[in-house]
């Protein structure tokens, strides 16, 4: 079980190779913290409808049982111990670094600049999807929506980490009370749940578990991802274990309460695909509730991509800072203290990957979060070896068997949707994509050291952030 000594705190030493900081007043409050974390790891049940297509309604319903307690629950804890332990902006960057060296830590931001450039991109296809519910828009109007969506979603980020904060306050409101209505008016079937008709494994198994868990896995990720702005965060060392614990009750329940209520008796999944949810809406509540969650879906697609937004701008500000890339993207703008050529670029590199569809853009996703989350757990490992005092900060309790299963529970979830690489489909293709692009990390890694030169082989002085 986790623990926390909370007795005559002596914050462990932050080492100097994460000494990079964002000086700014304006940060992120708890409240503020617990609904950008909502926001960047679910948003609602929004995009689950295709896990039910590929997978089948009662394969959904028992991955959304189980992901939580095999990779939310291990990721979160360990993203709560190595922010406490290492409180800066960068985040999981410096934790692989720290603890396995330079090309760890540059393979860390590599494979978590390819798995953001794709998940970003999820956003604006689905705020077309279910805008489409409401107005009938061709492809090229889907694009163009969700391009303007890009943008929008970068100029309020723009205007720093206060107003996403406030603005994701707001949002994750409006998000929740679609689907409370929702779950409310269809209340009779959680009460007289009937467990839907088409069976759990349908004739390509190993193709079902795999897609299935690929999008119930895009769900269900993300809890590290805000410690990349922990130095925008207010007290990181005990807050960011505190929006877990307040973000990841409500997801869960979040996905599994609408799941249940919209496929209870259900009796086949061959309609089932992104806007769904809508349907069941309309079924239930008529034509508002219907519309309300299509509003809601395309409200989720931009309220999780301004919050997720902030936290992926920053990845190339901090390897700017690293020298893996051009000094210009380390530049802050001093109104708002924000790395305004880093988002620019982030906008950029999104809108050219909107009319890539969604099932593509999760497999990629997916495949390269998972390999990022891997190092984050060698590192967690690493970690506990090289700086073992941690009095007064948070560390997973347990001992050995605990820190086992943290770090193991997830790549074995991971493991699992390699059955796409044995099955037949589009997914088998981009499944081969994403094993090329990962194979790319070292010579990427010797362009960046020649082009731009490294990080300093002494590093800068220790810059100490409150707790």
């Amino acid at each position: 079980m986790p623990h926390i000594t909370t007795e005559n705190p002596q914050p462990a030493t932050v080492p100097a190779a994460a000494s990079i900081t964002l000086r700014t007043p304006r940060k992120l409050g708890l409240v503020s913290l617990a609904c950008v974390m909502y926001l960047v790891v679910s948003g609602g049940a929004y995009g689950l409808e295709d896990a039910v297509r590929m997978a089948g309604p009662r394969l959904t319903l028992l991955l959304c049982l189980v992901v939580p307690i095999t990779l939310s629950l291990p990721t979160a804890l360990m993203a709560a111990e190595l922010t406490a332990l290492m409180p800066v902006e960068g985040g999981f960057y410096f934790w692989v670094k720290q603890a396995l060296g330079p090309f760890a830590g540059f393979a860390e931001a590599y494979l978590t600049i390819l798995y953001t450039a794709f998940d970003m991109a999820i956003y604006p296809v689905l705020f077309a999807g279910y805008l489409s519910f409401i107005l009938p828009l061709g492809p090229i109007g889907q694009i163009a929506i969700g391009v303007a969506l890009v943008w929008a979603a970068g100029g309020l980020n723009f205007l720093g980490v206060r107003p996403v904060g406030m603005a994701s306050i707001v949002l994750a409101a409006i998000l929740v009370s679609p689907f409370a209505i929702l779950v409310i008016a269809g209340l009779p079937r959680l009460v007289h749940f009937t467990m839907p008709a088409p069976p759990l494994f349908g004739p390509d198994p190993w193709g079902a578990l795999a897609a299935g868990l690929t999008v119930v896995i895009w769900n269900f990720s993300g809890w590290e991802n805000l410690s990349v702005v922990s130095a925008e965060i207010e007290n990181p060392r005990r807050n960011y274990l505190r929006a877990i614990l307040i973000a990841m009750p409500i997801i869960v329940a979040g996905y599994l309460l609408p799941l249940a209520v919209s496929v209870s008796g259900a009796t086949t999944a061959a309609d089932w695909g992104t806007g769904y949810f809508s349907h069941v809406g309309k079924s239930l509540g008529g034509p508002a509730l219907g519309g309300a969650l299509a509003v809601g879906g395309a409200v989720m697609s931009f309220a999780v991509f301004e919050a997720a937004m902030l936290w992926v701008s920053r990845m190339p500000f901090v390897l700017a800072r690293e020298g893996y890339l051009s000094p210009p993207l380390a530049q802050l703008w001093s109104s708002t203290a924000t790395p305004g050529k880093s988002i620019l670029l982030c906008c950029v590199v999104f809108t050219i990957l909107v009319p890539v569809g969604f099932v593509g853009l999760v497999v990629l996703d997916v495949f390269f979060y998972m390999a990022a989350l891997a190092l984050e757990l060698f590192a967690l490992l690493k970690l506990r070896q090289l700086m073992p005092h941690r009095a007064g900060i948070f560390t997973v309790g347990g001992g050995r068997p605990a820190l086992a299963l943290i770090a193991t529970l997830p790549i074995l979830t991971w493991t699992a949707t390699f059955g796409l690489a044995i099955s037949a489909g589009v997914a088998k293709k981009d499944f081969i994509l994403a094993i090329a692009l990962g194979i790319c990390v070292w010579p990427a890694y010797r362009f960046c050291q020649r082009r731009y030169g490294g990080p300093p082989t002494i590093d800068p002085p220790t810059t100490s952030i409150t707790a």
